[in-house]
């Protein structure tokens, strides 16, 4: 099911499957990258990201050598979105 931006009443369309949204938890210093989709809203510009998998593709402390590599891939590609938990 696609995501609906409400103001606009209109359905999303997927703009970019194979996003990473990067999850920083400042409490306990872990990091998780989790695969996702970006949907855009035609009318507005809104931008949503959903369809997460069942678990992060990476889950662990930013000094892990899999989290640096991933990470650091796809911050060239610029596909990294990042948010403080």
């Amino acid at each position: 099911m696609r995501p609906v931006c409400v103001p606009c009443t209109r359905e999303m369309a997927c703009s970019k499957t194979g996003r990473v949204l990067e999850l920083l938890s400042l409490a306990t210093a872990t990091y998780q990258l989790w695969s996702c989709d970006e949907w855009l809203c035609t009318g507005c510009g809104a931008v949503v990201l959903s369809g997460y998998g069942r678990g992060p593709m990476v889950d662990a402390h930013a000094d892990s050598e899999g989290y640096r590599k991933l990470r650091a891939y796809e911050a060239h590609a610029g596909n990294i979105v990042t948010i403080e938990v």
